[in-house]
């Protein structure tokens, strides 16, 4: 199966391009069908690997996890890799497809913090720039107010996140094209 886009999510210690990245999830799929790799990618990321780039705490970020379920806290007691190791990982999971569009939750989130990391290695990002996606413009669409959406699983784990919303952004398609039942 070809999948034509990736949903990408990050779980961070701030809001800024230079925050800690905790976690990536990603999942590729097709918005106009309902074909979904559901294994998709996941890394939980040392914080000192973040910080030994450079990389920042925000406080009230992190005042902000501890108001969370202890099933998204989980992402702090997982086992580890270095932020390289994940960023190389992810980029072999991306493959060398130039035509993969990105999408993620915010035009000014994930996808821009993942490149920050990926320029703070001297890297290139394994997407090109102009195959972004924001699917938080795409949740504000007229069709999107037809979809009742209902997400599953953990909130707040990078991996469901990206799932949850690459399903969702699914959905909006199904209603936009004019599909006789929205798959929500």
């Amino acid at each position: 199966m070809k999948y034509k886009d990736v949903m990408v999510d990050l779980e961070t210690l701030g809001t800024t391009a230079d925050a800690v990245i905790m976690s990536i999830g990603a999942v590729k799929f097709n918005i106009d069908t309902d074909e979904i790799d559901d294994a998709g990618f996941y890394a939980s990321i040392s914080i000192d690997s973040n910080l030994d780039k450079g990389r920042r705490i925000d406080e009230d970020t992190l005042v902000w996890w501890m108001s969370q379920s202890p099933q998204a806290q989980a992402v702090f007691r997982e086992p580890k890799e270095n932020l390289a190791t994940a960023l190389d990982s992810l980029a072999g999971w991306f493959g060398d497809d130039e035509k993969l569009n990105v999408w993620s939750n915010g035009a000014d989130f994930d996808i821009p913090m993942l490149a920050h990391a990926y320029r703070q290695h001297d890297w290139l990002t394994p997407w090109k720039f102009w195959n972004s996606k924001c699917f938080r413009t795409w949740k504000g669409l007229p069709a999107a107010k037809k979809v009742n959406y209902q997400k599953v699983g953990v909130t707040h784990n990078a991996l469901t996140d990206a799932i949850n919303q690459a399903k969702h952004a699914q959905a909006i398609y199904a209603v936009m094209v004019g599909a006789t039942k929205a798959k929500a």
